[in-house]
């Protein structure tokens, strides 16, 4: 059926002319033939009784429309929300707080919950949190289909907060609770160095203490990373620790109870300057750090909204001359260990790696010279036999990295297997 209805659009494709189309009706005549000041009405050549537009011509605009379209935009798109009607203020005990805010800061959940007059979000980059929704979606199906005893996605509720949370996966039969999450670069370095951070394990443990409340058996916590560029995954495991998930329970009834007594939370980040999360992901970060009127005085959004007198700027003085002193003591101190290690074979030493890292080639970039010298050599034919510039391949060329030897830690995964081998 969608067949004869494709080969129509071809067809008005290939017959159109240049310009915008003439909206045809299902009788085949356009719309500004038929009868009516909306041109709604029939067109007596066709014995047509009123106006109806050919789907097959919806289909065509629809398909040129998307020809351009890129995969972030349709992304985007589906992921836009519903246009909803305008949120009523909220009543202190009707907070939607969860599990997931353990790691948020405390100044956007206020900004979330409890928006001051004319706060206006501002759009937040979420092409990564799109990616991994589809990668979260896509092991959650076929996980199903390989334990298909384990629960997924199923919400849980904690004492003292309202927004019921929704855990990744759960084994009733060997009490683990499962929590994926997919990393970029910069956070799959992160993990490898130091793993999970307290605030991901604050949140599977709460998930984990909502099942044992509820009467369900919890014996672990595993956390699975996932990195989006590699395909790589590595799995962290904890005991379930009921003490720590009520700590963590007790911080965010803590946030609830701050905005049941109108109180403004604190910030939890260092600003747009220094923090990536607050540049691009938070959409508070406008109004939160004054970016618009920073801007304007020519200052930095956190000298605009944290340094605001003579107490504050010497304040301010004083965290730098602090850490520009550390700093200097800390490369003095590292230039003393780099001396030890001179000399040293390569090897994994314990909770290190020390490896050469010479002579790696750098990805292909364009090279001037070698097009200077391409372009010299069709100098000398005449003008009928040099090709178009358009038609010449850009040379490029690949350096090598600076060889040096590096200490590396050993991945955190790694060094919690070895861990777990030797108390077997």
């Amino acid at each position: 059926m969608q067949q004869p209805l494709i080969e129509r659009a071809r067809a008005l494709a290939s017959t159109r002319a240049v310009g915008p189309s003439p909206l045809p009706c299902r009788c085949g005549a356009p719309r500004h033939v038929h009868r009516g000041a909306q041109r709604s009405g029939g067109h007596p050549a066709t014995n047509c009784a009123r106006y109806r537009r050919d789907p097959a011509d919806v289909l065509l605009e629809r398909a040129q429309s998307a020809a351009d379209n890129r995969l972030g935009q349709d992304l985007a798109q589906s992921d836009r929300p519903r246009r909803r009607r305008p949120r009523r203020p909220k009543k202190p005990g009707e907070w939607s707080i969860g599990a997931s805010d353990t790691g948020s800061c405390r100044r956007a959940i206020w900004y979330r919950e409890n928006p001051p007059p004319g706060y206006v979000p501002a759009p937040a980059d979420r092409r990564a949190a799109l990616a991994g929704t589809l990668i979260h979606d896509s092991v959650s199906r076929r996980r199903r289909a390989l334990y298909p005893w384990r629960l997924y996605e199923q919400s849980v509720t904690l004492p003292g907060l309202d927004r019921p949370s929704r855990y990744d996966e759960y084994d009733p039969v060997t009490g683990v609770l499962y929590d994926y999450k997919t990393a970029g670069d910069w956070k799959w370095a992160v993990v490898g160095e130091s793993g999970p951070p307290e605030t991901e394990w604050d949140q599977g443990q709460l998930y984990a203490l909502a099942l044992h409340l509820a009467g369900q058996l919890v014996v672990e916590v595993r956390i699975v990373y996932f990195e989006r560029k590699s395909g790589a995954d590595e799995e962290f495991t904890r005991p379930f620790d009921e003490q720590a998930a009520r700590r963590a329970l007790g911080r965010l009834t803590a946030i609830a109870t701050a905005l049941d007594l109108g109180a403004p939370l604190p910030r939890d980040r260092s600003g747009p300057s220094t923090d990536v999360i607050c540049r691009r992901y938070c959409p508070a970060r406008i109004d939160c750090w004054s970016m618009n009127q920073a801007e304007a005085a020519g200052r930095s959004p956190e000298s605009y909204t944290l340094v605001t007198d003579d107490n504050d700027i010497e304040w301010a003085l004083g965290e730098y001359d602090r850490t520009r002193a550390e700093k200097s003591k800390a490369e003095k101190a590292q230039n003393v260990a780099k001396a030890l290690l001179d000399g040293i074979p390569p090897g994994e030493y314990g909770e290190f790696e020390y490896v050469h890292t010479g002579g790696r080639l750098k990805d292909p970039e364009p090279d001037p010279a070698a097009r200077l010298r391409q372009l010299e050599g069709l100098w000398d034919l005449p003008e009928e036999q040099r090709p178009a510039l358009a038609e010449l391949d850009y040379p490029t060329k690949r350096t090598r990295t600076t060889s040096r030897m590096e200490v590396r830690r050993i991945r955190a995964a790694a060094r919690a297997a070895r861990a777990t081998r030797g108390r077997r």
